[in-house]
């Protein structure tokens, strides 16, 4: 009885510890160009939610999660550069798009969201103090490094449960990128 008791104070505690903490996909991926040293410090399967400007965001659909990479960006020029969140694929693309000329193609998967800091365990909604807030649209769009100065933000993708995060593209770096397989 007193081993029924114990299992039954453990069982949910074990349950909250495992459904709370984010799956790592991928860490400590390091990639250099002419420009930028990049390393993606952690790739994570969740946590699936996120707050900014006091409202909590969740996938839309439940054939959704978020996937978050934290990545750590090192100017290495001898002046100032810019990085644009934006052109920051997560592939695969997973939406199908006609151009002007009625072609398919496939939509880049630009990050949704951009965090200072990554997310906890414990608190997956914690709050972004430092700037980025979707109720006001004051939102960091990118950051221009100083020479030598680096950078960590982790960058939030919609992506579907069915399908696994390959590469992370870097546009705006000659098409700089970084295998996840």
């Amino acid at each position: 009885m007193k081993n029924f008791k114990l299992l039954t104070i453990l069982l949910p505690l074990y349950l909250v510890i495992n459904c709370a903490t984010p799956i790592v996909l991928k860490q400590n991926i390091k990639s250099k160009s002419k420009n930028l040293e990049i390393e993606l410090l952690k790739l994570t399967d969740g946590p699936d939610s996120f707050a900014s400007g006091g409202a909590n965001f969740y996938p839309k659909s439940s054939d959704e999660r978020l996937v978050h990479a934290t990545l750590s960006f090192k100017n290495l020029k001898n002046t100032d550069h810019e990085i644009v969140f934006g052109k920051i694929a997560l592939e695969p693309t997973y939406i199908t798009i006609l151009d002007d000329k009625g072609k398919e193609t496939k939509k880049l998967n630009s990050p949704a969201f951009v965090r200072h800091f990554e997310v906890s365990v414990w608190n997956d909604v914690k709050e972004d103090t430092t700037g980025n807030n979707f109720a006001t649209g004051k939102t960091e769009n990118s950051i221009t490094l100083k020479p030598n100065e680096t950078a960590t933000r982790t960058l939030i993708y919609f992506l579907p449960k069915a399908k696994s995060p390959e590469k992370l593209i870097f546009l705006d770096e000659n098409s700089v990128v970084i295998s996840l397989k």
